[in-house]
């Protein structure tokens, strides 16, 4: 990166999971399909894409520091080898449909994407006309026979499966035969139709990321972009209480101030941020009891219990 973005949000600066990246990158270019497992904004996708870079050719950015090297002795080779595989990103994993279309552009641009037409000389919208009366069978048994046909095996990262429904199961079993697959999910689905495509992973758990590793985000994002705050160390302390190490609320926080002109004591005591977590629905609970009051007020009624009335209808 040659000098700040404008948008702090789309900048690429990779902190922290180094160990989490070369367990990656292994499991690659060993040939394993990985899952990345994690909680929302813990940074999935942004692993799988440092991932990707490597692997391509792209980046170098990897830690190979001799402490890293001696807790991952005789498990990483140091030597990346960026042709190994063609590499396709496909951010719609879920519904089937917009999954095969994303896939089909893709293999098309890639060269293997092969429908008994001299769609080499065509443009892509001219075979996307062909592909829209092929129906979904036809068009998965021409993106399977691409890929299996290529002349380099592919790696194929999908943005997420926490959408994947039982009618893909069968298509994404077949990719797992022809290709590498490389995915996140925040929980897998606990389906017994999925229980065979989770055994065929490799896991990762991501956890959140340690107060150290936060403050150098933070630092760095300080020192790179115009921030202007009367109180930087308030500031940071409130964002690395409020961020739970999640990097992307690190990041979204950092992102709202940098909208500031100036960022004073009162806007940083205010400093809270979307609440994603779990949580548990109290309201069946409260219907269920209600229901219940009501019912043993009837029963009181019935039983011309005047006191067993009021006390419900008290208690309620």
């Amino acid at each position: 990166m040659t000098g700040p973005l404008s948008d702090l949000r789309q900048d690429t600066t990779f902190f922290g999971r180094t160990e989490e990246l070369c367990q990656l990158v292994r499991n690659l270019q060993r040939g394993r399909h990985t899952l990345i497992v994690g909680e929302k904004g813990i940074g999935k996708t942004r692993l799988m894409l440092e991932a990707k870079w490597i692997l391509s050719g792209r980046t170098k950015r990897i830690d190979f520091s001799a402490n890293l090297m001696a807790q991952l002795r005789g498990q990483l080779g140091v030597r990346i080898n960026p042709g190994q595989y063609k590499v396709l990103f496909i951010e719609h994993s879920s519904p089937l449909g917009d999954c095969l279309k994303e896939m089909a552009e893709k293999l098309y641009y890639s060269g293997d994407l092969h429908l008994g037409m001299e769609e080499e000389r065509s443009d892509w919208l001219m075979v996307k006309k062909k592909l829209g009366g092929l129906g979904a069978h036809k068009l998965q048994s021409a993106l399977f026979e691409g890929i299996s046909r290529s002349e380099y095996p592919y790696l194929i990262l999908f943005d997420n499966m926490d959408r994947i429904s039982p009618t893909q199961q069968a298509f994404i079993e077949t990719l797992l035969n022809i290709a590498v697959i490389c995915t996140a999910v925040v929980r897998m689905k606990e389906n017994f139709m999925f229980k065979r495509i989770w055994a065929s992973f490799s896991k990762i758990h991501l956890e959140p990321l340690p107060g150290p590793v936060c403050m150098q985000l933070i630092n760095y994002f300080f020192e790179t972009y115009p921030l202007h705050i009367v109180d930087r160390e308030l500031y940071r302390r409130e964002i690395l209480k409020a961020s739970n190490g999640i990097p992307f609320h690190i990041k979204n926080m950092l992102w709202h101030g940098s909208r500031e002109k100036y960022i004073d004591n009162e806007e940083i005591r205010k400093l809270r941020r979307v609440d994603e977590g779990h949580y548990f629905n109290m309201g069946p609970i409260y219907i269920f009891g209600v229901a219940m009051f009501t019912m043993f007020k009837i029963f009181s009624i019935g039983t011309d219990n005047r006191e067993i009335y009021i006390y419900f209808s008290a208690l309620g």
